[in-house]
């Protein structure tokens, strides 16, 4: 063994040394997280899909609601416990009001929530609590408080989380997430959030990981073969842990050195940046609009052919608009004719005007028929906008509703490839379930254990050497 040779082996233990163990807690939580069903992670199995069709009932006009809350700034009319409400949005609050009698309502007391959670959950399991809480717990802790909790029987402890203002399901809770935000946490290696991909201790455990794969990497490389002086020689044959080790890394090695590679990349660049946000321009307060010149959403929706599950009103650049949502999806509509008012080229490109606030020129709006890799997570059609900025900035307006989708940038662009390279997923790049990353996934398991193992064996080995005097 050369000297080269010798160095690189040391380099690499004392690599697996500082980082073996955060490698080991990589590959096992990103086992998790690959074995495990997405939606199942989601919560989607513990309750019924929802769907609250509007009652056939005659309901009071927009403009008692603005008598009401001058300041309001939109309106939807749903279905809240059997009964048609306006959901009133306000600067910083949310009031329910009753759609027949105009009657504000209090916020939902336990027995409300109770009966929604009762209705909603999709098993027949009993409710071990319901609790008030002031601060949205950790689980959470992105949604707006006060909250109800409903806790149901049962050793995973299903949760339900409710808003007392608008009578929404917040979120799904159980075992299985709670498990899989442990290892979300360990994976990024943000213990106080859970969130922040771009934390300096992870860049740091990335970069040394990265060195370490690499040093293995070449230790596979260059002792494939012994030296032609000792071929002849009878070695021993290398404990099993070794054995393992070796076998383990031809098989997934290239692949964790692209994992770390695409971990560190995913980590370096500034979230805010792959979300869109550096262009971004402050949302408007709109004109004012005066509700007794709209029509009464409830008209809008006796006139539908179908079921409507909600008609939410909203000030847009081209004028009051209500959104009407049905069983094939959402419906947009002047809101002072009742006429259908589409996203035509030129309102998307107001939007997405009033959106950027970039150097760049904004190019005409491309119609998209389908949602392409951009936009994918989003149904229905596109108008894509196009920039000359630095960043390549591309604005995504729905067809349908008139609102900014998605906002994607260069950064976003290489954030993707990465993301791609670190799920496997080559065609859609957006599931992390499919057996090619799971059997990956137990691959970089076997290799991180026996990699700890060998660094443990050498520790005793190290440890019961004798002293000479």
């Amino acid at each position: 063994m050369g000297i080269e040779q010798r160095q690189v082996r040391r380099w690499h233990r004392w690599l697996a040394a500082i980082i073996g163990l955060q490698v080991l807690l990589w590959v096992v939580s990103g086992l998790y997280m690959s074995a495990a069903p997405i939606d199942w992670i989601h919560g989607d199995y513990w309750v019924k899909t929802e769907r609250r069709a509007l009652p056939p009932a005659s309901v009071i006009a927009p403009a008692e609601l603005q008598r009401q809350f001058p300041d309001s700034e939109r309106f939807t009319l749903k279905t809240l416990l059997g009964q048609p409400v306006y959901e009133v949005h306000r600067p910083g609050s949310i009031v329910l009001v009753d759609a027949v009698s105009g009657v504000a309502r209090a916020p939902l007391d336990a027995e409300a929530v109770q009966t929604l959670a009762q209705a909603r959950f999709a098993h027949p399991r009993a409710i071990r609590s319901i609790e008030w809480l002031e601060v949205a717990p950790a689980e959470v802790s992105s949604r707006p408080a006060p909250l109800w909790r409903v806790t149901f029987e049962g050793a995973s402890a299903p949760t339900l989380y409710y808003s007392p203002y608008s009578g929404e399901l917040l979120a799904k809770r159980f075992a299985g997430w709670r498990i899989f935000d442990a290892l979300w946490m360990l994976h990024i290696m943000d213990y106080a959030t859970r969130s922040n991909v771009n934390n300096a201790l992870l860049r740091l455990a990335a970069g040394i990981a990265l060195a370490f794969v690499v040093t293995g990497a070449v230790l596979l490389l260059v002792s494939r073969r012994r030296p032609v002086a000792v071929r002849s020689v009878r070695l021993p044959r290398r404990p099993w842990p070794a054995r393992l080790h070796r076998w383990a890394a031809w098989a997934i090695g290239a692949q964790l050195l692209v994992w770390v590679a695409s971990g560190l990349t995913m980590s370096l660049l500034d979230h805010a940046a792959v979300e869109g946000h550096t262009y971004v321009r402050p949302a408007a307060a709109g004109e004012a609009i005066d509700y007794a010149s709209v029509q009464a959403p409830g008209a809008l929706a006796a006139r539908q052919t179908g079921e409507v599950h909600r008609v939410a009103f909203h000030r847009a650049l081209d004028g009051p608009v209500y959104l009407v949502t049905t069983a094939t999806g959402v419906d947009r509509y002047n809101a002072r004719t009742g006429e259908p008012q589409p996203v035509t080229a030129a309102v998307a490109q107001a939007v997405a005007a009033a959106d950027y606030s970039g150097p760049g020129r904004l190019g005409p709006p491309e119609w998209m028929a389908t949602a392409d890799a951009e936009t994918r997570g989003h149904d229905g059609v596109f108008w894509r906008v196009r920039t000359d900025d630095d960043l390549a900035t591309t604005i995504y307006v729905s067809a349908r509703t008139g609102g900014v989708v998605e906002r994607r940038t260069r950064v976003w662009r290489l954030f993707d490839i990465a993301w791609m390279l670190h799920i496997m997923d080559y065609r859609q790049r957006d599931d992390f379930n499919h057996p090619l990353l799971i059997l990956m996934a137990l691959g970089g398991v076997g290799l991180s254990v026996s990699g700890v193992l060998l660094v443990w064996r050498r520790w005793r080995a190290t440890s019961r050497r004798p002293v000479v005097g």
